[in-house]
């Protein structure tokens, strides 16, 4: 049987209309030269791929750092112009379809975190990352995403138990964080925006007058301090920790209504609907990772292709010639290709889920949408042993020191110079982040173990 929790998103569906930033009147539209739009377009993407953002943030974050040049430039008066135009050359928003009177608004809400800004009320970045959210979310509208992330929280909550003493409001704020964290995989910047608008309701709403801004001043900057000491708690990492499976189960869920919209609660109530639903996603979803990972590999291994080269050739090459007097080509040649080709390794042999994984995350969606046989989650104190934690410094050092040791070792015995040394350790930890990433991706459908074992816990830290 449905949840009340999910019989309420729908009805919340059935009420809320889209917005749309492209309407059908003859307004003057946003229009960019074709030349200039494919130059931005490609310009962004080397972006992308040298930031490494997650997906979900790569609109925000281009936003924000259009804002940020134009007021370091002293655009401030047409800053919403002057975003929009470079949104529509970067590929983010349609050539001659968005109305300029959409420019006006965007304009209202960076005016208005500024203001904040100048009141003392917000950091210049707080304010420039609250102005990228509020502005991404005018002009891609999607409430099923917080809609969905309400009715987690609802669900899973009465679940989560502290096994200690702690503040109530304290805990429920560190849960709804942990909630938000696990399924929307929200960074620090979105979080402060939503918390924000808790406590503000009106924030959203408001902008064209500056007296209700100012009203708002002499809490706001409270407000804000109170927030970050929320963000900075662990306790919410750890509940988020804790609840990555609940977030995938309850994300074939929320792919299930986005699919169907309010006509979703026939899937969702009927088990068997349910079950052939969530099979039929799951193997979408991995098919998709397989791509996913796919490209996301051959676009890492082509940048640190060229990087290695442009650097063997302006540091290493010189280096030795000049320095050394004589070249090791071998060394050379290592550095050049031993790096592309661990991370090809890496990327080849990521194992995407089997059937025991599919049949976990059927049964946990049926929990999820009728809110029964979910599992407890228990959160203990942070151990404060001082003897346990110097173990496990100890551990972790030891670690470090076979791993490096044995990879210096080897590459002194290969006669590699300073330079050639420096380069491969550089470029390994490099390809060992990306690497790490990208079969962080692939494991977006895959549940976690209940109980790692001692050597799988060994093998992490080693690696």
């Amino acid at each position: 049987m449905l949840s009340p929790q999910f019989k309420r998103v729908l009805a919340k569906l059935h009420t809320q209309q889209g917005a749309r930033i492209d309407d059908e009147h003859d307004d003057p539209r946003i229009s960019v030269n074709q030349f200039t739009k494919s130059v931005g377009a490609f310009y962004e993407k080397i972006r992308y791929l040298v930031d490494y953002k997650e997906d979900h943030a790569i609109k925000r974050s281009a936003i924000a750092r259009v804002l940020k040049r134009k007021i370091l430039n002293g655009q401030r008066d047409d800053l919403g112009t002057a975003l929009l135009h470079e949104l529509v050359s970067g590929g983010y928003l349609p050539n001659d379809k968005v109305s300029e009177d959409i420019a006006e608004h965007v304009q209202v809400i960076a005016g208005k975190y500024l203001f904040l800004e100048h009141r003392g009320a917000l950091s210049h970045e707080r304010a420039i990352s609250a102005a990228a959210h509020e502005i991404e979310r005018f002009l891609y509208p999607e409430t099923l995403s917080d809609l969905m992330a309400e009715c987690f929280y609802e669900t899973v909550s009465p679940h989560i138990k502290y096994t200690s003493e702690i503040d109530d409001a304290r805990f429920r704020i560190q849960a709804y964080i942990g909630c938000r964290r696990s399924l929307l995989d929200d960074d620090q910047d979105v979080l402060f925006y939503v918390l924000l608008t808790k406590y503000f309701p009106e924030l959203a709403g408001c902008g064209r007058d500056e007296q209700e801004l100012e009203r708002m001043v002499p809490n706001f900057a409270r407000t804000a301090a109170l927030i970050e000491q929320e963000l900075a708690d662990h306790l919410g990492w750890r509940i988020s920790y804790k609840l990555r499976n609940h977030a995938i189960y309850f994300s074939m869920a929320q792919e299930i209504v986005a699919k169907y919209g309010v006509m979703a609660s026939s899937t969702l109530d009927d088990p068997a609907r349910l079950k052939t639903q969530v099979e039929e996603l799951l193997n979408e979803k991995y098919a998709q990772q397989r791509v996913i990972v796919s490209n996301s590999g051959t676009r890492t291994i082509a940048y640190i292709f060229l990087t290695k080269i442009i650097l063997a050739f302006v540091l290493e090459l010189p280096y030795e010639k000049f320095i050394l007097g004589s070249v090791n080509y071998f060394a050379l040649g290592t550095n050049i290709i031993f790096h592309p080709l661990l991370l090809f390794m890496m990327v080849k042999f990521v194992r995407l889920p089997g059937e025991k994984n599919k049949s976990q995350i059927i049964a946990g969606t049926q929990s999820m949408v009728s809110d029964e046989n979910i599992k407890m989650i228990y959160i203990k104190p942070k151990n404060k042993d001082g003897v346990l934690t110097t173990i496990f410094g100890l551990l972790y050092f030891f670690l470090f020191m076979v791993s490096f040791g044995i990879i210096l070792g080897l590459l002194k015995a290969l006669q590699f110079n300073i330079a050639s040394v420096l380069l491969f350790l550089f470029f390994l930890t490099l390809v060992s982040y990306f690497g790490i990433r990208i079969r962080h991706k692939a494991k977006k459908w895959s549940v976690t173990p209940e109980n790692e074992g001692a050597l799988g816990i060994l093998w992490h830290f080693l690696t």
